[in-house]
């Protein structure tokens, strides 16, 4: 074989894809980079085969494919060759200069508020790579059942199945999620609703976007919790000026700093982002009273809820509320599986239908094999045994990083009984931020606390420590190096 075309194949056997279609989408690259022209014949199926050890059918299949969707043509007794008019149209669009990379006017002029100019959280593309991962909102991949989410996506992927997701459903959510909500997750938190008060999203963030967008205008006034979660407190800006910061204590959000003016609160009541403190039953009282006599809503982020280490943990706002003061929102995309983004969101009736008619126009509805998937995963039990496991997990590794910050008189942390994450603070003369870049070079992953105050002349000294993706195992050595890292620089 030519050895112009080694330089087209890397095969790996330990990869999940199969080898051939490490061979299809390696000669497509080839192709659609023009790499290959068209009077060049593709080798023959029993060279290539030979040179790349590998079955010959393998790469006849591969092969048919290409020719089916037309990378390719077959001419008689010559062999394969790449599509001429395909090759032409790459050609074309190459040769056109997209160099140009000045901004245009329009984009100043039209773009008043950029969301990339936010204050927002910084998270390390090393966290996988790197062995004292101590980032925030990922999953151990050792707990992830595996085996069990092939079963549901295989029984999804089947012909009869795939007929029933396989179309649009305009903005229809799948029945059998629904109901699998209704039964299975939400009376776990107290929660009794029908399918016409819930809603399935992309994620919780797009839940709190639908809800901003149909709640906050210009003249709206929005509490959120200070420390709080980023995310929220940046797409809010984007509707309105007026958001007031709430501080938060030992107990959750101090509802005897909220005035009378609020219209919308929004809060983390299980585990608070990012302190991880779980609100007392007397400030749920306290904050749905106020709710009820100002008129305010509350959107109640039950982040975190399924990982709580007491043995009755504190019902939701949600089922507290006897005035439909609060909009639950709920989300499979944080200690379940972060990279799945389904959540959804509970709400009056009259709500939902306006939220679901907007989210139509958005992206109709949350893909539907996932859906269906998920709702498999949680009715044969998968769901519910894979929470028992992360919660019995992180209860070990709680304790250990708990001990270690009781032990440093320079660590203090805000008390938790559940969750995945610490709030730590350390000496003012230590910055978070320059600490976490210097113990990245020794292998640690942590991320500093400033992106979570609201006020840009905030304290530099706190960390928001993660504990729901490292290996216990190495949870000792990883604290050691930060808090070593730390008497250093407080000296």
């Amino acid at each position: 074989m030519n050895n112009m075309w080694n330089q087209f194949f890397s095969l790996r056997h330990d990869k999940p894809r199969t080898l051939q279609l490490q061979i299809r989408q390696q000669l497509i690259d080839a192709i659609t980079e023009g790499l290959i022209r068209p009077d060049e014949s593709l080798p023959s199926s029993r060279i290539l085969a030979k040179e790349l050890n590998v079955a010959r059918n393998t790469i006849i299949a591969a092969y048919k494919e290409l020719e089916f969707d037309g990378y390719i043509t077959a001419k008689e007794r010559r062999g394969y060759f790449v599509n001429k008019k395909l090759y032409d149209n790459y050609s074309k669009t190459n040769k056109n200069d997209f160099s140009n990379s000045n901004s245009p006017q329009w984009i100043d002029q039209l773009i008043t508020k950029k969301p990339s100019t936010k204050i927002n959280i910084m998270k390390s593309e090393d966290w996988q790579r790197l062995p004292y991962s101590f980032t925030v909102g990922q999953l151990d991949q050792t707990l992830i059942p595996f085996y069990e989410w092939r079963e549901v996506v295989r029984h999804s992927s089947t012909v009869p199945e795939i007929k029933k997701w396989n179309i649009d459903h305009v903005d229809s959510d799948d029945p059998s999620l629904i109901k699998q909500i209704q039964s299975k997750v939400l009376p776990k938190r107290g929660i009794w609703a029908n399918k016409d008060q819930i809603l399935i999203t992309s994620g919780s963030q797009n839940a709190i976007y639908i809800l901003s967008s149909l709640l906050v205008k210009e003249k709206t006034v929005v509490g959120i919790e200070n420390p709080g979660y980023p995310d929220v407190r940046n797409l809010l800006s984007f509707k309105t000026e007026k958001i007031a910061p709430i501080p938060v204590d030992d107990e959750g959000l101090v509802v005897d700093a909220v005035n009378s003016n609020f219209d919308l609160i929004y809060t983390t009541p299980s585990h608070q982002y990012p302190t991880g403190v779980t609100m007392s039953m007397e400030r749920r009282k306290q904050l749905l009273k106020y709710a009820q006599e100002n008129n305010t809503i509350i959107i109640e982020d039950d982040y975190e809820a399924e990982i709580n280490f007491q043995k009755k943990p504190n019902p939701s706002l949600k089922s507290l509320d006897k005035h439909n003061n609060v909009i639950y929102v709920g989300s499979f995309s944080k200690a379940f599986a972060p990279g799945l983004r389904l959540g959804y969101m509970v709400a009056p009736e009259s709500f939902i239908k306006e939220a679901r008619a907007l989210r139509r126009l958005m992206l109709r509805h949350i893909p539907a094999n996932n859906q269906h998937s998920v709702a498999l995963f949680i009715g044969l039990g998968h769901y519910h045994n894979m929470f028992n496991k992360i919660q019995r997990i992180n209860k070990e590794r709680w304790k250990l990083i708990n001990e270690k910050i009781k032990q440093e008189p320079l660590l203090s942390c805000t008390p938790t009984v559940g969750g995945s994450t610490f709030w730590i603070k350390i000496p003012e003369s230590v910055n978070s931020a320059m600490l976490c870049n210097e113990i990245l070079e020794k292998g640690v992953v942590l991320r500093p606390g400033d992106a979570s105050f609201f006020d840009e002349d905030c304290p530099k000294n706190y960390l928001h420590l993660g504990y729901s993706a490292i290996d216990t195992n190495k949870i000792n050595i990883g604290m050691n190096i930060i808090i070593k890292q730390i008497k250093k620089m407080a000296t």
